[in-house]
């Protein structure tokens, strides 16, 4: 980690604790790194993700069963 990234992150969790709200982070408190490097990791998941991923679990459990 990089001498700018972890000033980066005390400054974020000061801020928050002082009651910025975590959506304004430039950092990303879980992944220790960059907002921006781990933005797609953040996104909430839509209804066809979810049946996506149910049927892929379905089919692999049918899969091993046979």
């Amino acid at each position: 980690m990089s001498k700018k990234l972890a000033a980066a992150l005390a400054r974020d969790n000061q801020r928050e604790d002082a009651g910025m709200h975590a959506d304004d982070r430039v950092t990303c408190h879980t992944h220790q790194s960059w907002a921006e490097d781990c933005a797609e990791q953040h996104r909430r998941p839509i209804a066809g993700q979810l049946l996506a991923e149910a049927l892929e679990l379905d089919r692999i459990r049918h899969r091993q069963s046979s």
